[in-house]
Order: structure tokens, then C-alpha cells, then sequence
């Protein structure tokens, strides 16, 4: 059967993967690079060059979290990899470069179920309630790079991210060098950081340790 792959480009990620046979071993395979876009793209950058950010995949079954989704990397030797996932359906583990580039996907799932992939890039920074300014500022300026770059002549048609969110923080300020503070704006009830918004920040100040961080795109 032919899939349908949609993707936007390194935004959210969405590839609709039907599977309609009845069997495991019946249901056919799909390239591992079709199931995690971009990701072959973000190795190919230095490590030094995207340390400061991450791919995120998260699965999803019928539009519902993909939670206890088994699945298989097999590659041409016929070796297979187990995938694992957290309950939110986000792949706890990834492909190398040499099983993207060579190797299959296959999942044990229903008959006419249907399977979808979210991708998010995502700071490599340990949550906390105060946080440097400068490494969120470091943070957003090279997961611009990484996408311009893995981009390559489409870059001026990529997204830009320009400040960093707060997930579940509540509230936030920002904390100047002379000691002042000034609010974090707020997007949807979450707090955010824009350097060219809130300039001259020095530590970002959380109401609460935020449950996750976020890249905020243009």
C-alpha cells in the first residue's frame, strides 16, 4: 500500500502511516528514515554543533499517545533493534546514522490502525526554576544554525525559533545585571523568553520548575 508522509519542515513533523494487514508478520515495513524525519540530517551536523539541542519523536495510534507500541528496527542483515517508548509514546531511544540509512520499521499494531509521528527539537538544558539567560540565548542561536544547515537551499523557507518556553512554570521574570526584574511575557498561560523581547536579561526566574522546555519559533 502507498503511505502517505506529510511533513512541515522542522516544525511539526506529521508522517500517516496506515497499516491494514492482519498479521505482524504480513504488515509490511517502512523505511526507518520515513519514521524519523530529519533525524539523519540532525547526525550529519558536528556533535559540538548541536549540543545544545535535541529530536524528540513521539508516536501516536489513532490520534490517541502510542503507549506500549512495539516495534523493530531490522536491518538488511536481519538484525532487529527493539524500539522502547515512555507513556506519552515518545521514543526513549533513536536510530544510528547507519540503520537510517539502511535498515526498516515495523510495528505491531491492529488491523486498519493507523500510526503518526510528531517530531519537536528540544533544548538540551536540565530544567530548573532559574536558569542562565545566556545558555537559553546559546540554546536558540544553534538550533537556528542546525536548521538552516540541515535546510541547505530551503532554508529561507524554514522556521525561526526565537525565544525559548517554559512549560508548567506558571509565571517568570527576568533578572537584569543591576539586580531589577521584569515579567515574562506569556503565550497561552506559558511563560517565555525572547531575547530581543526581554533584552538585557541575565537569569530567567521560574514561579515553578517547568515540566519541560521549549523552543518558541517566530
Amino acid at each position: 500500500m502507498k503511505r502517505q508522509i506529510q511533513v512541515l519542515l522542522f516544525s511539526l513533523a506529521v508522517i500517516a502511516m496506515p497499516f491494514t494487514s492482519a498479521s505482524a508478520a504480513e504488515k509490511p515495513p517502512v523505511k526507518l528514515a520515513k519514521v524519523f524525519p530529519y533525524l539523519e540530517q540532525y547526525l550529519t551536523i558536528p556533535p559540538a554543533e548541536r549540543n545544545r539541542f535535541s529530536m524528540s519523536y513521539a508516536f501516536m495510534m489513532n490520534g490517541k499517545p502510542a503507549a506500549g507500541l512495539k516495534a523493530v528496527i531490522v536491518e538488511a542483515d536481519g538484525r532487529r533493534t527493539p524500539l522502547t517508548f515512555g507513556p506519552t509514546g515518545r521514543a526513549t531511544t533513536l536510530p544510528n546514522a547507519h540503520q537510517l540509512k539502511t535498515a526498516q520499521f515495523i510495528a505491531d499494531v491492529s488491523e486498519g490502525a493507523k500510526m503518526g509521528v510528531s517530531l519537536e527539537m528540544l533544548p538540551s538544558m536540565a530544567v530548573a526554576k532559574e536558569i542562565s539567560a545566556r545558555e537559553a540565548e546559546l540554546s536558540i542561536a544553534q538550533v537556528n544554525a542546525g536548521i538552516a544547515k540541515a535546510a541547505g537551499a530551503m532554508s529561507f523557507a524554514a522556521p525561526k525559533m526565537t525565544g525559548m518556553s517554559f512549560v508548567g512554570a506558571g509565571q517568570g521574570v527576568a533578572r537584569l545585571a543591576n539586580g531589577k526584574e521584569t515579567p515574562l511575557p506569556l503565550d497561552k498561560g506559558t511563560p517565555f523568553y525572547d531575547p530581543a523581547v526581554t533584552k538585557g536579561a541575565v537569569t530567567i526566574v521560574l514561579a515553578k520548575t517547568p515540566a519541560k522546555l521549549d523552543f518558541k519559533a517566530k
